[in-house]
């Protein structure tokens, strides 16, 4: 059995309409969630009313439930091209997203279940990764141009 794993990330809400992070431990800048996360995140973010959210919240995820999830995301399919599909109610209504290959630099392999929990930012704490000059940055999916 493996180490029992909380994780937590800090997205914002880039161009008015997709949810990204940072990762400095991942080299991830302005990784999006995007076919149908960011709709998930959303509904959760807008039913806790967590207060200015568009400028961060804390996201913290597992592969087995912890105190207070807000979540729970059952895997459904490998995607043919990359990633995975996740599907859960959330505030009461199901739904269905996709993860990109990124899940992987948090997981071994993609999680069967997956429990999130989204909370307010922790004050002081900026989102927002600007790196220095020769620090990598990379993503595996960019965010939609704004509309």
């Amino acid at each position: 059995m493996s180490e029992r794993r909380v994780l937590t990330l800090y997205p914002y809400l880039l161009h008015d309409s997709c949810w990204v992070f940072d990762d400095v431990r991942t080299g991830l800048k302005e990784e999006a969630f995007v076919l149908g996360m960011t709709e998930m995140i959303s509904r959760v973010v807008e039913a806790k009313g967590i207060p200015d959210a568009t400028k961060g919240f804390a996201l913290t995820f597992a592969d087995e439930p912890f105190g207070g999830y807000d979540a729970e995301l059952q895997w459904l399919r490998e995607d043919p091209c990359s990633g995975n599909w996740y599907a859960g109610t959330i505030a009461g209504k199901r739904m269905e997203g996709w993860l990109c290959p990124a899940l992987l630099l948090y997981f071994e392999q993609a999680p069967r279940r997956i429990f999130v929990r989204c909370d307010p930012l922790p004050a002081g704490l900026n989102p927002i990764w600007n790196p220095r000059p020769g620090e990598q940055a990379r993503r595996f999916v960019e965010a939609p141009p704004p509309r």
